[in-house]
């Protein structure tokens, strides 16, 4: 027997079909473009995205002769598309950097105070979330709205498609519209009228791991299977699903998902949290397991930043991996030096996400001189971002978060280096997971759930994924980073001063 996940990101969907224990039997994947027909406008095409998702479960599917018992899927947050009533896609998605609705979101703030929204959605009002999109697509391309039939988030699009047509969503996805009540777990009315929407356009709403449906026969056909029943299990955001994958279930420990974005997971009940106090420095409150609640706190630049180092500045190590088969990114490991840098490396070179979201924050270095080398500089670029995500776990605790161990997933999560940076700057321990792919691991976790192969998620995490190394904060840097971190929590408004923007 087996389970599929299917993970559908801002680039390319995933598909990993696994057995009972989480160890993978087989896995597909295709990539996808952004389209931007107009400045200012990036989307998704929901039809390739849809065509490109089968074309993994093809594939992944023809790598096995296991049954599948139950398939989830997780996506992206913020976006959405339409569908009418005979499941045609009316529109692209529209991703959360599109700038549609921004004359509507100031219109809706004059109907309902930010305070009242907040309140409701533990949101700041905000252009990235799909509610503004949704009044843009109502007032500016009406010839379209009046055929809308449901909106659908990324997830939530790819289970109505393998149901045949279940309009159903998760609290989490839902989370990001800017219209989902994060105490009541449904959608706002308030919210929605004062939108001048009607609420009967939204899926229902139903927590992670539900089961909604089987497989639309017609798929199955489509895809070869010659059996259907096939439970379809409502997935989530795919950060949520990486906590999953990750064994994230108490509260303390967070999951560190280490891939282009490096976001940090924690794990809280209700009562410990100041939500405005987090909401200010805009760390949503999103529901988890049961009575448990997360939130994310992440900077832009994860992967994306190392990547950034190795196309400019290391070009022969990756030339060297190509001859010896090793990871450029090892090699530019060994390159650095053992030692903590003296150098400051402000990571904003996409801007600035958590606590900022300030998408015209720009990258700095403080500290270069003559004996600076490219170690040394990958060195400093790695403490940056741990400086960085710093700033967020003291945030996260003046809110009532508190953090005392990590959990690390995503291909990141295979450095040594930077997990012993992150651990000597956090002051905490660290933990590497066995399977560090765990988004698609949290959708097969919830699918054994689902068929009663555990009795319930605790289970079922601990069995499929455990750490295999732990990284304990070394005293010898432990007091030389918290000097550091002192002088880089300056960096960010200094910089800011300095292009002449005030922070």
């Amino acid at each position: 027997m087996a389970l599929m996940g299917l993970d559908v990101g801002t680039s390319g969907v995933k598909c990993t079909i696994a057995d009972d224990r989480g160890t993978v039997i087989t896995e597909a994947y295709r990539p996808y473009d952004t389209l931007m027909p107009r400045p200012g406008y990036f989307e998704l095409n929901a039809n390739e995205i849809w065509d490109k998702t089968k074309e993994t479960m093809k594939e992944a599917l023809a790598g096995t002769s296991e049954k599948v018992l139950a398939i989830a899927a997780s996506s992206f947050g913020e976006a959405f598309t339409t569908v009418d009533e005979h499941q045609n896609v009316l529109t692209n998605f529209m991703t959360m950097t599109d700038i549609r609705g921004t004359e509507e979101m100031e219109r809706l703030k004059n109907r309902i105070s930010d305070e009242t929204i907040t309140e409701k959605t533990s949101l700041k009002p905000a252009l990235t979330y799909s509610l503004s999109k949704l009044m843009w697509l109502h007032e500016e391309a009406p010839e379209i709205y009046e055929h809308v039939y449901k909106i659908l988030p990324g997830g939530a699009f790819i289970t109505y498609r393998l149901t045949g047509g279940v309009a159903s969503a998760d609290y989490a996805l839902s989370a990001r519209t800017l219209c989902f009540n994060v105490h009541t777990k449904d959608w706002d009315d308030d919210i929605i009228s004062a939108a001048g929407l009607t609420r009967d356009i939204f899926p229902d709403l139903v927590p992670m791991g539900s089961v909604v449906g089987e497989m639309d026969p017609a798929l199955a056909e489509e895809l070869g299977i010659n059996y259907h029943d096939i439970k379809i299990v409502i997935g989530t955001h795919d950060q949520i699903a990486a906590g999953i994958g990750g064994a994230v279930d108490e509260p303390g420990v967070a999951c560190n998902g280490i891939g282009t974005v490096d976001n940090i997971l924690p794990i809280y009940t209700l009562g410990d949290v100041d939500v405005a106090e987090n909401a200010s420095h805009n760390y949503p409150l999103v529901p988890y397991m049961g009575d448990l609640f997360t939130t994310y706190a992440y900077i832009f630049d994860g992967g994306a930043l190392t990547t950034w180092f190795k196309d400019v500045l290391g070009r022969s190590e990756s030339h060297a991996a190509e001859v010896t088969g090793y990871s450029v990114f090892d090699i530019l490991d060994k390159e650095a030096p053992e030692e903590p840098t003296q150098l400051l490396f402000l990571p904003h070179l996409s801007g600035a996400a958590l606590p900022y979201m300030d998408p015209f924050s720009k990258g700095a270095i403080l500290g270069l001189d003559r004996n600076t080398d490219r170690g040394t500089l990958f060195r400093g670029l790695r403490e940056g971002q741990a400086y960085e995500l710093k700033v967020n776990l003291d945030l996260l605790e003046k809110g009532g978060i508190k953090v005392t161990s990590l959990r690390a997933t995503g291909g990141g999560a295979a450095s040594d280096l930077g997990m012993q940076i992150k651990a000597d700057v956090w002051n905490r321990p660290i933990e590497v997971m066995k399977i560090k792919n765990a988004g698609t691991l949290g959708l097969i976790i919830m699918g054994g759930v689902a068929c009663g192969i555990f009795k319930d998620y605790h289970e079922a995490m601990h069995a499929m994924n455990t750490p295999v190394k732990t990284f304990y904060p070394d005293p010898r840097n432990v007091s030389f980073y918290a000097e550091q971190y002192e002088k880089y929590r300056k960096l960010y408004k200094m910089q800011k001063e300095i292009l002449g923007e005030t922070a």
